[in-house]
Order: structure tokens, then sequence, then C-alpha cells
């Protein structure tokens, strides 16, 4: 097979890292990869997603694989499904669950799952009758993409008011034109990523993503500042996993949602039961690295079965123990990382350490490798006791304005309430 990934962060880098390792691969081909793993493929570019899809059918890719959301929301599986190129990714109309928080709360509604409790503000007249219908904290989430930063939990209700405020001035532009104002929920969340190929929705094993900059769950949102898998969950927490990906699976349908792709559900796990916190509609960031090296089988076997509708076939195997993945990002990370920094022995530590490094925020000059935007490394290893080699190899590097997480893969900086416990990490400043 002749197979494409679009797009250029680390959860690329490792598509194209397990893609390359399938029998099934003739050749791979690449679109706007960074320069960490430009390498890996032949790197193909044009000036709109219809002159792409055009391209690829004349080189005769056999298969799309696309990771970033934008392209997703802009239409880009919509081009190439013209050209009868097959794809991995939700086309313009079903991208809307990750594009708008609205679109996906009206389908969450319709079909009975689980989520807080919202309102939908529009005008900055509606901010005080909406806000008195909630408890504080209240959530505050900008409607459209605001590259994993417009989520603010407001833990008094003046910073709920500038922050409402501050969002309809156009913080993040059109996507906090409209803003999906939520109940407070606590518990633990799980990121649960799932196959769909119109007909078969088939899970990966359940991760967990670390959303805050600092260790304990301080700081601001990020992108993602870690991620491991599985998760250990308990006999009961699984059956309503089954119960919630059933129900998922029955709305699709209902709903006729025929594309081939990946529904990602942010979900919570409360007192009174799983919620979902969101849907993406691609493969997450850092789950993916994470899930990838853990994972057992044939990617590109996966997904040719999912394009052509077979996933009923599909048996995914793992294997043993977990694996985890840190995140490495630039210092002023995520409002001004600091776009400079060479990382200067990154083969010596990858080799020492045995661990796998994927590229995200980086570009070569002269041959030497630069920090270039605000996540630059993933550093992830999978097997029993891995942490500390990650950790080792973190500590090695030469980077000098390196920002990480010290406890990813620990469950204890989850399901505490806002202000209720030291170290939530809220944004009130108490």
């Amino acid at each position: 097979m002749k197979v494409l990934i679009y797009g250029g962060g680390a959860r690329e880098h490792a598509l194209a890292w397990k893609i390359e390792q399938s029998s099934l691969l003739k050749k791979l081909y690449l679109c706007k990869p960074n320069d960490g793993f430009a390498h890996l493929g032949e790197v193909i570019d044009a000036e709109n997603f219809e002159k792409l899809a055009q391209i690829s059918k004349e080189i005769g890719i056999n298969l799309l694989i696309v990771g970033p959301e934008e392209p997703l929301i802009s239409g880009i599986i919509d081009e190439f499904r013209k050209e009868g190129i097959p794809s991995i990714g939700a086309d313009k109309k079903w991208a809307m669950l990750e594009g708008s928080k609205s679109f996906a709360k009206e389908f969450m509604e319709r079909n009975n799952i689980p989520t807080a409790k919202y309102k939908l503000i529009t005008d900055k007249s509606q901010i005080k009758n909406v806000l008195d219908e909630f408890e504080i904290p209240v959530v505050l989430k900008a409607d459209g993409l605001a590259a994993g930063k417009g989520v603010h939990v407001a833990c008094t209700r003046e910073d709920a008011q500038n922050t409402l405020e501050e969002f309809l001035e156009g913080k993040f532009g059109e996507a906090s034109q409209k803003i999906v104002v939520e109940e407070f929920l606590e518990g633990a969340e799980i990121s649960l990523i799932s196959l769909w190929d119109g007909k078969t929705l088939l899970p990966l094993i359940p991760a967990r993503d670390y959303k805050k900059l600092l260790s304990g769950n301080k700081g601001p949102n990020t992108g993602g500042m870690g991620a491991y898998c599985p998760v250990s969950l308990t006999l009961e927490e699984y059956k309503e996993l089954e119960n919630y990906t059933n129900t998922l699976r029955e709305a699709l349908i209902k709903e006729n949602a025929e594309f081939t792709g990946v529904v990602y559900s942010g979900l919570m796990l409360t007192k009174e039961g799983i919620k979902v916190l969101e849907y993406n509609m691609r493969l997450g960031d850092p789950e993916t690295q994470a899930l990838l090296i853990h994972l057992n089988t044939d990617l590109l076997e996966v997904f040719k079965k999912l394009s052509e509708k077979k996933l009923n076939e599909v048996e995914l195997k793992w294997k043993q123990g977990q694996a985890f993945c840190v995140v490495v990002a630039a210092e002023g990370y995520p409002e001004n990382p600091v776009k400079s920094g060479e990382i200067v022995n990154i083969e010596e530590v990858i080799e020492n350490n045995e661990i796998n490094i994927f590229y995200s925020g980086v570009k070569k000059i002269d041959g030497k490798l630069f920090a270039d935007g605000g996540r630059v490394l993933s550093v992830c290893k999978t097997g029993i006791g891995v942490q500390k080699d990650i950790y080792d190899a973190i500590k090695q590097l030469d980077y000098e304005n390196k920002v990480f997480r010290n406890d990813i893969g620990e469950v204890s900086v989850f399901g505490k309430g806002c202000c209720k416990d030291e170290g939530t990490g809220c944004n009130c400043g108490k």
C-alpha cells in the first residue's frame, strides 16, 4: 500500500513510525511533517486539499491518515472522498463533534448520552442569568477549536464573569463567539479512543491524559503533558464503559455517521457513573504515542480493515505492562513558549535508556535539532516499571528550556474538587 499521513506533531511521528513497520506498506508519504520525522517518507504538499487529493490520486495513494483536527474540520476527507481515496478521518459534517462544543452537546442530548448540564452563551447580556443557574466552580468552554486551551474552571462568580467577557471579546477569535457553560464534575478522567467504520465501533484500551501544565495537576490547561495506558479500572467501571460504547455506537448508526475514522471520548468517572466531557474526532495527542508503542498488532492492517468497513474482523493485541508518554515542552508553554534552544544529545539518550522519542515542535538547522514550538518532544516507553527510564532520559536530555511533569502515571492527582483540596490546579489563585 501507498500511505499518506497528514500532520506534523508527535502523534503523526508515532503513526509514521508504526505504519513503517507494516509488511503491507509499499511506500510512505508525508504531508507537513516536522523536521524530526520527515526522513521517514517522501514529503508531498499542495496549495489546498483539492490539489492534494488530485496529486494523491495521480501517484496512487491507497490510504490517507489524518492526524490533526483542523484539516478534518476544513474538509480534507470530503476532497479525498471525491477522488475515491480511502481515508481514516471524519468528514466535515462529523468533524463538528470536535469543532463545536454545542454541536456535540446537542448530539448527546438527542441520544441520551450522559454529560454535564450546560447552557450556551452568545452575548454578554446572557452572562448573569446563565451563571445564576450554576453552582461555583463552573466550567467555561469556547465553542470552537482553541488548541486545547479554550477551557477554564472559574472558582468565583467574578472570575466566571470576567472570563466570559474575555471569551466573547475575542480571546480565541471565532472559536469563542459562542461559549458552553457547564456544571463542574468531579472524578477521574479517561480517554476512550474508538475506531468507527459506519457500523462497528472498536474501542482501544482506555488511556489517561494529563492536561494541566505542572505536576500535581497545577497550572493552565495545555494540549496534553503526558499519558499512559492501559488505565486500571474496576469490573463495574469496565461494564459502564461497555454500556457507554454500545450507546455511542447506536447513536452513530441512528444518525447515519458514515465515515471511517476515529471517535475520541473524553470521559469522567463520576459518582453517578460515566459522563462525557468532550468528543474529538481523531487520535489523541499524547495518548496516541503511548497506545501505539503498546499495540502489538499491525496498525496498517487495522486501518485497511477500517477503510474497507470490516472492523468486525479485527482483534487488537497489546503488550504486557503499561506504556507511558511524558511530554517535554518549552519554557513559557502554553502562552509564550521559548522557540529556541538546541537539543544536543538526543540519539545518545534514546540508545542509553531504550526509549522512543517522537518529535513535535522541532526544526533542523545545519543538521542540528532545535526547539520550535510549545510541545517539543514525547518521551515514551512500554513495559513493566518503565517510568524511571523515561524520567532518567528526560533528565539526561541536554535541552535547557525543558518543562515537564514528574507525575505521569499517578492517579492521585485526579478526582479532587476545585478549591476544596490543596493542589487541584484551579484558576482562582487561592
